[in-house]
């Protein structure tokens, strides 16, 4: 595999996130903007981009290939988990912080980032492969990665950092820092939960999970109406992400030892330990392993600077190491791609 045409697609995808950063700094892009086109990009055109991804997929495999597929691609949560849990502990990292940590090990860029790489790595033949691993993503990041950003977890008068986060069994509160002008919005964890549960990617990603083993993918023209929709949702979410971090001092962006130690973990740490669990399970399925190494060595989902700005998590570290991560990887990921 060329290094060049992967790099090029990896810098194309971080210079969105420039321009976001830059239509923020002049005002072209609001606070309330950003929100505003959170909520449209979780709750529209994300939801699209699922249902698409299966829907306008040629050839489905078998079902016994789709259920192998599954059980890895499942498999590899059990592994981030894991490795998540460590990070936030190496790290050090407290309340919302630690959501944020152990989101950002466990839910890499799979769906906006993850299908236009994988294709430029390994071909069309990786489209489908790439949705199966985008089933899990899409039915544990809107379910359990919403739990960790909102600090459902997390304990009576955890603190972040020079805010705070008050949690108790009737209520929940999104963070307040004094960096931000947002007020803490209590919203009990019964209301939560419902949320979590109700959340359209999620709902979009157990359908998707029902056509895959089902080979029903729906008529052709709603494939292509979700096609369509969902095309705003990658550049959407790299211009959030870029809008989120000109909200903070320009030498934030780079001075935070964490985040690069988090950096660290994830491109380069993370898809070794990948490579070496799933080897000998692959076996001869090089695709299949490419796939998992690949996957795991994406930057940081996108939608966790989303799901921040909707839930009330760290909204900060969270675009830092989406940032960083996104930077280190249009270097990383082409490498990798060369060895495999």
């Amino acid at each position: 595999m060329d290094f060049m045409p992967v790099f090029i697609k990896m810098a194309e995808l971080f210079l969105i996130i420039i321009i976001g950063y830059i239509a923020t700094k002049l005002r072209v892009i609001s606070k309330n903007t950003k929100v505003a086109l959170s909520k449209i990009i979780i709750n529209i055109s994300m939801p699209c981009t699922i249902l698409s991804s299966v829907m306008n997929t040629e050839n489905l495999p078998s079902t016994s290939d789709i259920l192998m597929l599954l059980v890895v691609a499942f498999s590899t949560y059990i592994v981030l988990f894991v490795i998540a849990k460590l990070t936030s502990f190496v790290l050090r990292a407290k309340g919302l912080q630690k959501g944020a940590v152990e989101f950002g090990i466990m839910f890499a860029n799979v769906g906006f980032i993850g299908f236009p790489v994988t294709e430029a790595v390994f071909g069309e033949a990786s489209t489908f492969y790439t949705s199966v691993f985008n089933m899990p993503f899409n039915l544990l990041c809107y379910s359990l990665g919403i739990a960790m950003v909102s600090g459902y977890f997390l304990k009576q008068n955890t603190r972040q950092g020079d805010g705070f986060l008050v949690a108790d069994s009737d209520n929940m509160y999104s963070s307040h820092n004094k960096n931000r002008d947002k007020e803490p919005v209590p919203l009990s964890r019964s209301k939560m939960l419902k949320k979590i549960l109700l959340s359209p990617a999620l709902i979009a990603g157990l359908l998707c999970v029902i056509m895959g083993i089902t080979k029903f993918q729906g008529p052709e023209f709603l494939a292509d109406t979700f096609e369509i929709v969902g095309g705003i949702t990658t550049p959407g979410a790299l211009i959030i992400i870029g809008a989120s971090l000109a909200e903070m001092p320009f030498t934030e962006m780079f001075t935070n030892a964490k985040a690069y130690i988090f950096a660290l973990i994830q491109v380069v740490i993370t898809p070794l330990i990948m490579y070496l669990i799933y080897r000998p399970i692959c076996g001869d399925d090089y695709l299949l392993l490419g796939e998992t190494v690949v996957i795991s060595a994406m930057p940081v989902a996108t939608a966790g600077t989303m799901l921040c700005v909707e839930y009330g998590g760290d909204e900060k570290f969270m675009a830092q190491i989406t940032f960083i991560t996104t930077l280190a990887t249009v270097v990383t990921i082409p490498l990798i791609a060369m060895v495999l």
